[in-house]
């Protein structure tokens, strides 16, 4: 039995080790991992639709506007980048004000 199927959270790390070292360049992320679904999950807090756009570069797949919600008083716009790296289901997710996620979608 193949030590990833005995550790989940061993291909979505091994997967998040190499994207960083492969990929310096990207934008600092905060990284989890569903054990479950032996999922990757990114969340970006700056860099904006360039940042999420340079991780679709690298990991392939494409950005999708997600719901809205309110945050702190602030109307917000989830944005996704769902792909697979090296094997690794990889969610990478951005949160932008409507009314720049409106620019975006313009």
């Amino acid at each position: 039995m193949a030590a990833s199927s005995q550790i989940p959270q061993l291909g979505p790390a091994t997967a998040l080790v190499q994207l960083l070292s492969e990929h310096p360049e990207l934008q600092a992320a905060g990284w989890s991992i569903d054990s479950v679904n032996a999922t990757l999950h990114g969340h970006l807090h700056e860099g904006g639709m360039a940042a999420l756009a340079a991780y679709a570069n690298v990991l392939g797949g494409s950005i999708r506007a997600g719901h809205e919600y309110t945050f702190q008083g602030q109307r917000l716009r989830s944005h996704q980048l769902r792909s697979v790296w090296r094997d690794v289901p990889v969610e990478v997710a951005l949160a932008l004000p409507v009314a720049e996620s409106a620019q975006v979608a313009a």
